[in-house]
């Protein structure tokens, strides 16, 4: 038999947590692969095929509060693996389970050569990686989803 420990993260999403670790403060954590069923509880009357990938299913990045409150998640798209349909699906699946549970998510993708976009379906953020041109329009976006205030409204939602 042979096992080894292997990487959690790929170097694109190393280089995504190294960017959200300096978008947040100290009252925050940063975790990462982090399961569903650790993010939100299922509740009753949730299909069949929804119940197994949500427990099958992990988020690559989750900032929580100091009471480890989920804040956001960011889910890093590879132009590769996430432009198949199963991926769609997949991603599809899991904005429906956050988006009920009312946590946030946006995606992150690198595209054209250095220039990190951060989208949800309301807005988009587009940051170059090597010049720096607009980092704090990118970093503004993630800590306006760690605000407090920003936080009792998720709650007062869900």
């Amino acid at each position: 038999m042979y096992i080894k420990p292997k990487r959690l993260v790929n170097p694109y999403e190393e280089r995504m947590l190294e960017f959200l670790q300096t978008c947040i403060d100290e009252n925050y954590k940063l975790h990462t692969q982090v399961s569903l069923s650790q993010i939100c509880e299922l509740g009753i009357g949730v299909d069949i095929e929804l119940r197994k990938f949500f427990f099958s299913s992990s988020v690559d990045a989750l900032i929580t509060n100091d009471n480890y409150q989920p804040c956001l998640v960011v889910e890093c798209q590879s132009e590769k693996y996430h432009s198949s349909n199963e991926a769609k699906e997949r991603d599809h699946k899991k904005l429906h389970l956050l988006t009920l549970a009312g946590v946030p998510l946006l995606y992150s993708r690198i595209k054209d050569f250095g220039l990190l976009h951060l989208y949800s379906q309301q807005e988009e953020v587009i940051f170059n990686l090597f010049t720096g041109e607009k980092r704090e329009n990118a970093k503004a976006l993630i800590r306006s989803y760690c605000e407090p205030s920003n936080f009792a409204n998720l709650q007062a939602i869900a």
